[in-house]
């Protein structure tokens, strides 16, 4: 007699495994109640240690039992700490008691590095293993430190791992210069390792850290280093131009030797007062980075806080801003430099302005920094890389990156056109990036020929004119010398972020803008100019109307909106319209 074997249909197989997975899950379920259960008793004993061990093996990954087997462990060695102390205790007992947390701290180390065979990238288990390291008597950092390459071997960017890593080279007392040795090694043998790149500027093994300055504990990266630095991320780039990482280091390198951020460098200067200047009802304050009203009173003759009043692009009632106003008819005194024997010098702004001409000069690409011998280089590489591969982008991008913070006057042009070449073919996804860069950098450029005059004392009104601005970022700095501003024929599409609150006269005119927003900043305006915009609507510029009371001239030929000048005419009674040209 022959048996034919069963085998079972796909809606038994389904079946059979929804059966199974509900069995564990109550399985689960009936554990994790037995160990809250015994948590919220305060019963931190063996059986606690068994029930979380068992889930933890299938499943590493719930931290809230690690942290119950933390504070079961800890109350052992609370335990053992008191008997050591105990003057009554026996050496028997004193020895039994510090072994029993010793194999305690072994058998955490054996469970966290099952959990990590069978998941390489659970942190809450890298994190056990170091969190036990710091508790044992005679931890075996080579033993972990062989853990920790093993685990790189596999994957090369476990960054849980690497993590650990950085824990034990510190509790073993590694130098920096052997853990700078180590991440070279494996660079070595793959130079497209980015976690071995990130790892050399992590803090705890930084270059900088390295070549610390001894006297004054600052950073200390000379040219030479950072040449010698750039020279191994060299071999990356031809072997491999496409491989992100050695550009991502190169670009740290770049910041670290600048001391500044590249694209940003007003976020890592210390902060200094741009202008002050005094308009008749109000002092106006611009400082280079955002600040508070305790920290702009330190630079006014005035401890009142209640007249302060704040712009930014971005909120209507900022509390933190670049440009600040306080309302007075008459006009504050200013510090203006700060000797370290804290002797003053205060500004009387009844007088004159004051304007940090030198620090205006370097927000505007003024003047041109000294270049290095190794931006040279750079600047050659990519540019053979470019020329060897024109549809990558690393090169290109790095060396537009360089220019912009080198040559941003003799390079304007190339700049210009490699951002474009970014944004419309290289790397699109990143457009809205490159297409403000390339803003900004055309302000610049109109702002650096316009330049003596707009910090002279004669003429408040700066002209950008068909320049193709999609943003008016930057501009902000002005805001105390501006009164006059003409943007016509550019691409912008609202005006709601120009921060430019001692404005009375502002042509948009030609500019592809639909509404006019409200805007705190400009609610001085006496004269607007929207010529050859597309606004078409009364009701898309009526919200802005209001919160400008001292507009008296309206011009808004060639807008759709001519077709509405009787309406318009019915809201805005005391304002001259000019539909038409004359």
């Amino acid at each position: 007699m022959h048996f034919v074997k069963k085998v079972p249909t796909t809606e038994q197989e389904k079946a059979a495994k929804a059966k199974e997975h509900a069995k564990r899950s109550q399985q689960f379920l009936h554990v994790r109640d037995r160990i809250f259960a015994k948590r919220d008793k305060g019963e931190y004993d063996d059986e606690l240690l068994s029930l979380t061990q068992g889930v933890l093996e299938k499943n590493a990954d719930i931290y809230t039992f690690w942290n119950i087997r933390r504070t079961t462990i800890e109350q052992r060695i609370e335990a053992n700490d008191k008997i050591q102390k105990d003057s009554e205790a026996s050496d028997e007992e004193k020895t039994k008691s510090a072994q029993k947390i010793e194999n305690l701290l072994a058998g955490e180390l054996f469970l966290s590095y099952e959990c990590i065979k069978s998941n390489p990238k659970s942190y809450s288990a890298w994190y056990q293993r170091a969190w036990v390291l710091q508790r044992q008597t005679s931890p075996d950092y080579a033993k972990e430190l062989a853990l920790c390459e093993k685990a790189l071997q596999m994957d090369c960017r476990n960054f849980h791992c690497w993590d650990h890593r950085r824990i034990v080279a510190r509790l073993a007392n590694r130098t920096e210069q052997q853990e700078l040795e180590f991440s070279n090694r494996l660079i070595d043998e793959n130079f497209s390792n980015y976690s071995a790149w990130h790892y050399r500027y992590q803090k705890s093994i930084a270059l900088q850290n390295i070549h610390r300055d001894a006297a004054t504990g600052m950073t200390k990266i000379d040219d030479a280093l950072i040449g010698s630095e750039l020279q191994k991320v060299k071999n990356a780039f031809y072997m491999d131009a496409e491989d992100q990482s050695a550009w991502t280091y190169t670009r740290w390198l770049l910041e670290v030797g600048s001391g500044k951020e590249f694209l940003r460098p007003e976020s890592s200067s210390p902060i200094e007062l741009i202008s002050a200047s005094f308009h008749g009802n109000n002092t106006t304050l611009v400082f280079s980075r955002a600040v508070t009203i305790p920290f702009l009173l330190t630079f006014v003759d005035t401890e009142d806080t209640t007249r302060w009043r704040a712009f930014s692009s971005t909120s209507p009632n900022p509390s933190s801003s670049r440009v600040w106003q306080y309302l007075s008819d008459s006009p504050l005194r200013v510090v203006t430099s700060q000797s370290t024997d804290e002797n003053v010098t205060w500004n009387e702004l009844t007088d004159d302005r004051y304007v940090n001409k030198s620090r205006l000069e370097t927000i505007y690409d003024i003047v041109e920094a000294k270049e290095p011998e190794y931006i040279k280089e750079l600047l050659e590489d990519c540019h053979q890389l470019i020329q060897l591969e024109p549809k990558n982008k690393w090169p290109l991008y790095m060396r537009t990156l360089v220019l912009l913070e080198y040559q941003p006057i003799r390079s304007h042009d190339e700049i210009i056109s490699n951002l474009k070449n970014l944004a419309e073919n290289l790397d699109s996804k990143r457009a809205e990036l490159y297409k403000s860069l390339l803003s900004r950098q055309k302000l610049n450029h109109s702002i650096r020929e316009q330049f003596e005059r707009l910090i002279g004392k004669e003429h408040d009104q700066l002209v950008v004119r068909y320049a193709e601005l999609t943003s008016l970022e930057g501009v902000e700095f002005l805001a105390g010398l501006v009164g006059n501003a003409d943007f016509q024929g550019n691409l912008l599409t609202e005006i709601h972020r120009i921060v430019l609150p001692n404005l009375h006269n502002l042509t948009i005119s030609e500019n592809p803008i639909e509404r006019l927003s409200p805007t705190p900043s400009l609610s001085h305006l006496t004269f607007l100019s929207i010529a050859g915009t597309q606004i078409s609507e009364v009701s898309s510029v009526m919200p802005f109307f209001q919160t400008t009371p001292s507009l008296d001239r309206l011009i808004f030929c060639e807008t759709p909106l001519v077709e509405k000048t009787e309406e318009l005419r019915a809201q805005l009674p005391g304002v001259r319209l000019i539909p038409h040209w004359l």
